[in-house]
């Protein structure tokens, strides 16, 4: 059930906060609920006008309330306001979700959930406390292949899950890393970042991992110990690139393979393997299955645009039209215990020696990749095994680091 006992009945009232970045890809979603009558856009947090005159001209054209500071915005827009959606930077997503939720909103803030997992705890103790839900961001939990997926392993249509391999390579410039102040950084103005493809851009794919993991609906598992290899090929102190290794307190073996240093774009692909039958997932296609019994079959993509799909649960979800959100906050936080566990494992990332990475000008642009990085993750994913597993010559070996009863990260980084 919704957490208001009451049936909402007509458009929810949205305020967005920011208006950079992955700000852009909500209020594209926000309009989008305008136009299908599901919300008012009722007003936006912009900190740097003077930056923005562009937004400023449009959000005035349109009669959309403008706020320089979030917390007058959430003092002036108590009662009206339904749901806050929170795009922002990761060290602020805690604080600005608690504070919104304490003042008496909703939220969907961007993943990932919060950097470490005592800010997942306390975002978790907020929620509960004041009633209000805190969503999150993974727009995947509302992909149809990846739903339908889920519900045939809570069917035991793939037996019990034991084995899941992720991977994903793709390219990213220096630019990348120059779009804010805490892009790359593992810690900003003393607060934990852990900024990377584990813990954001390629966030999502982790936690499809523990979200097949467990065959109860509406669950993602959660990591038992953890094993993480760490690395960055561009200049920054984060991690560009991974192979983290998690043991669920269900016995599922995930294998998780990603790099920001590519040669290509590839992927994300996810290969389940259950005692009954294997499923192959892809971000851009169909989900394969087969079965050990020899026949097969297909969850083809709806083509719906699942980022869509994200505040129309939320909205249904208030309406109390749906009786879950498809990403709360407490399903999530297995996501950031395998981050945490990964650092505290194989933190801080190294560098890898430059004889092994390439990174040259290609027009205004410098691009950087590890060279045979795309012969490494084949052979990593296909036999299910990390970078230091397959004899790379940057690689290191790390230590199991137990995650059973964690519940701090206060690893110092800098």
């Amino acid at each position: 059930m919704a957490l208001s006992d009451e049936k909402r009945v007509g458009p929810v009232s949205i305020c967005l906060v920011g208006v950079s970045n992955f700000a852009r890809s909500h209020k594209h979603s926000i309009d989008q609920m305008v136009e299908e009558g599901l919300a008012t856009f009722d007003c936006v947090v912009i900190r740097s006008p003077d930056k923005y005159p562009e937004a400023i001209e449009e959000y005035t054209e349109r009669g959309i309330t403008i706020y320089n500071d979030y917390e007058d915005m959430l003092e002036a827009e108590q009662g009206r306001v339904e749901l806050v959606a929170l795009p922002l930077s990761i060290q602020t997503h805690a604080p600005a979700s608690i504070a919104a939720m304490e003042a008496g909103y909703n939220v969907l803030v961007e993943k990932p959930p919060a950097a470490t997992v005592q800010d997942v705890d306390a975002m978790i103790a907020t929620s509960e406390r004041t009633g209000r839900f805190c969503d999150v961001g993974f727009q995947n939990q509302s992909k149809n292949t990846v739903r339908e997926l889920k519900r045939k392993i809570c069917d035991g249509a793939l037996g019990e899950v034991e084995r899941i391999t992720v991977m994903a390579e793709w390219v990213r410039d220096d630019g990348y890393y120059a779009r804010n102040a805490w892009a790359g950084q593992m810690v900003v103005d003393g607060r934990y970042v852990l900024d990377g493809p584990t813990n954001n851009a390629l966030a999502h794919y982790m936690f499809n991992a523990l979200y097949w993991s467990s065959q109860t609906w509406n669950h993602a598992d959660t990591p038992a110990r953890v094993k993480g290899e760490l690395y960055h090929a561009h200049p920054i102190p984060g991690e560009d690139t991974s192979a983290i290794r998690v043991e669920t307190a269900g016995g599922v073996d995930i294998v998780y393979l990603s790099t920001l240093a590519g040669w290509e774009t590839r992927g994300p692909i996810i290969h389940v393997e259950g005692t009954a039958g294997v499923a192959n997932w892809s971000h851009t296609g169909g989900t394969e299955i087969d079965y050990a019994d020899g026949s097969s079959e297909t969850i083809e993509p709806d083509g719906e645009r699942e980022h869509f799909e994200v505040f129309r649960n939320a909205i249904r979800y208030l309406r109390g039209e749906d009786d879950e959100l498809n990403a709360p906050i407490a399903m999530t936080r297995g996501l950031t215990v395998a981050v945490n566990g990964a650092y505290e494992s194989g933190a801080p990332p190294r560098a890898i020696p430059a004889e092994h990475v390439t990174r040259e000008q290609r027009g205004e642009k410098v691009f950087t990749a590890i060279n045979g990085i795309t012969e490494l993750l084949d052979e990593c994913y296909e036999n299910h095994i990390t970078y230091s597993q397959a004899g790379a010559p940057w690689a290191y070996e790390t230590e199991w680091f137990d995650t059973s009863t964690y519940s701090e990260f206060a690893m110092d980084l800098g």
